[in-house]
């Protein structure tokens, strides 16, 4: 597309990029900046909210590497941020025959298509064929002219023609320095229950209790502090991320029909052992057709696994909207 229109203001799109030695897509307009590693699982490196230069994505102490073949699990190239989990999220697992990565679509190259591209409005197209399972992921983003907020639009379609297929699926959205802070905040909506996959118990949010001690857990601890993996249900499938002193916030709406499972990961600090060596303050608001932590072939067995029928699909969205006071 050597004659694609280039624009610099309004919605605009520029694609031909590398970075690092990945593929690179950005997507933009007079709020938002989003860079796109297209060959790393098309996940966001930057998530940038132009009007108070707050960038949603927290990079991880071990960072960016340019691609090589010394490892290519996800874990090993996690480099922190926001990534599509498909079709295992959990573990790298075996199941009918396959080795199913963890999170096979965060590490492997996306594809992408410009659907429009016109100052009031951008879409793009991404694509995933995986490797593991003849699985289809398409994802649609767009982003509209003085909108904080952008709208992703997903099918998943199961491309053989006589098999039905089972798949994990969701969203790994983790948060750190500088956005998330000891001040930020969470907010759900009422109704909301916290949930121990270990113990079974479960409290209303936000206040949970462990060994005879009462936690709010919609505030943040200090460095240091021991916390366990949890999982929210809910009724409304939102939630905000907030810093009160700064009025700068995310709020996350999705498809609970799809991903009824909100995964709480804690990490502040606290880890002495890897993956993180104590080098990280972060946590993890991430929705998923599961509780923790289950492989896929543990879901289907318990009938928590999305089903697929023979060339059929599955459908779902999810709306990231960055709130200020300055907006």
């Amino acid at each position: 597309m050597l004659y694609r229109p280039l624009r610099n203001e309004g919605c605009r799109i520029i694609d031909d990029l590398s970075f690092k030695g990945y593929r690179s897509l950005l997507l933009e307009n007079e709020k938002l900046l989003i860079h796109l590693l297209l060959d790393k699982g098309a996940e966001p490196i930057r998530w940038l909210h132009k009007p108070s230069d707050t960038d949603f994505i927290w990079i991880s102490a071990q960072g960016l590497f340019r691609p090589h073949g010394l490892s290519t699990d996800y874990q090993s190239n996690y480099a922190g941020g926001w990534q599509e989990m498909l079709p295992e999220v959990s573990y790298t697992s075996q199941y009918r025959g396959a080795t199913l990565e963890r999170g096979e679509s965060a590490v492997t190259p996306w594809d992408y298509r410009i659907m429009k591209d016109e100052p009031d409005e951008i879409q793009v197209l991404l694509t995933n064929r995986l490797r593991s399972m003849p699985f289809l992921i398409e994802k649609k983003l767009t982003l509209t002219s003085g909108s904080g907020t952008v709208k992703i639009e997903e099918t998943l379609t199961n491309l053989s023609p006589t098999t039905s297929l089972e798949a994990n699926w969701g969203h790994h959205l983790a948060y750190g320095r500088p956005f998330l802070t000891e001040k930020s905040v969470i907010t759900l909506e009422k109704g909301a229950q916290i949930c121990d996959p270990i113990s079974g118990e479960s409290w209303a949010w936000p206040f949970m209790e462990k060994d005879g001690a009462v936690i709010d857990l919609s505030v943040m601890p200090a460095p240091g502090t021991v916390r366990d993996l949890l999982y929210i249900q809910m009724e409304a499938y939102k939630y905000q991320l907030t810093n009160p002193l700064t009025g700068i916030g995310l709020e996350v709406r999705w498809d609970g029909k799809v991903w009824p499972y909100l995964w709480y990961w804690q990490n502040f600090m606290a880890g002495v052992d890897a993956p993180f060596f104590g080098c990280d303050y972060n946590i993890g608001l991430e929705m998923f057709n599961i509780p923790p932590k289950l492989t896929l072939g543990e879901a289907a067995e318990q009938g928590y696994a999305l089903q697929i029928p023979p060339k059929g699909s599955m459908s779902s969205w999810l709306e990231i909207e960055a709130v200020s006071a300055l907006m």
